[in-house]
């Protein structure tokens, strides 16, 4: 009962940091309608943005919000002299090609300043582990999940009761009819993809204390990103947040009690059942209104 219970704190906790990356995702794709293949170059971002400051003096609590807004303006950027160009230009297919493009020069960036190797990031809560009522927690994953946790109960907060997030979901819904009804739907795209991709680095920012940093982090974390998304749903934020937790929760048990070497597998063979029963996915709509 000891190793069920400690197998189910780790998949929700494992959950919770594939729900921050994903919803990122799926924030993009739901606004825009675009499929971001430089999500996992945000990430690296994020993380390399940490060791950075860190190299500079600031201590970890305090490079953590400055990194994720490092990404934020590198993301507003990339935003308003590629991705809107080639949504508008180019369309959606071309879009991603452009993302691809973009966060292939983003890593080439990383390898130039700070060169290929790993490089460790330092935390004050640090790999040890405690033990609260017979389940062992490790201070700097404790950390992740409860930020994971904060930033997306924040999120959906703004997203239901402020009026921009309003204005995004309406975007996301029905892009012509918000543009109708008055909403400035470029600043809410630009928005959108800002948001998703600081959330794609804070994510990488906490788990290279983890990992480390090194240029290619972001690629399996974009994997399996893609793998809830598409799981819960393209488009569907709740639906991320559910496949998040599906894939967490189905990870730590399969590894527990069946095997290690096959759980990279496990996911996609969710996806495939899941998309036989439900060809939009868990939560996902059955047509997606575009521009």
């Amino acid at each position: 009962m000891d190793l069920f219970f400690q197998t189910l704190l780790n998949g929700l906790m494992l959950g919770a940091g594939y729900a921050l990356v994903a919803v990122g995702l799926t924030l993009v794709f739901g606004t825009l309608h675009v499929v971001n293949f430089a999500h996992g170059a945000f990430f690296a971002l994020g993380g390399y943005g940490v060791l950075m400051l860190q190299q500079a003096g600031l201590p970890y609590l305090a490079a953590l919000p400055l990194a994720v807004l490092l990404v934020a303006a590198v993301g507003f950027a990339a935003e308003i002299a590629i991705v809107r160009r080639a949504i508008y230009d180019r369309g959606e297919h071309g879009s991603i090609i452009v993302t691809f493009a973009a966060g292939q020069a983003i890593v080439a960036a990383i390898i130039l300043v700070a060169g290929p190797d790993p490089m460790p990031v330092a935390s004050p809560f640090g790999q040890a582990t405690t033990t609260v009522f017979g389940l062992f927690l490790s201070g700097q994953r404790l950390f992740i999940a409860v930020m994971s946790l904060a930033v997306l109960i924040g999120f959906a907060l703004w997203l239901t009761r402020s009026v921009r997030g309003q204005q995004l979901l309406a975007v996301a819904q029905n892009a012509r009819g918000a543009l109708y009804s008055g909403i400035d739907v470029p600043t809410i795209r630009a928005l959108a993809f800002v948001l998703g991709v600081s959330a794609a680095g804070l994510s990488g920012a906490l788990l290279a204390s983890i990992i480390s940093a090194f240029p290619t982090m972001g690629d399996a974390n974009m994997i399996t990103a893609f793998t809830v998304v598409i799981l819960g749903g393209l488009g569907s934020i709740p639906g991320a947040l559910l496949g998040a937790m599906a894939i967490g929760l189905g990870n730590a048990f399969f590894e527990t009690y069946v095997s290690v070497s096959w759980t990279p597998a496990l996911g996609w063979v969710l996806v495939i059942v899941v998309l036989l029963l439900w060809p939009q996915g868990l939560m996902g709509r059955a047509q997606l209104h575009r521009h």
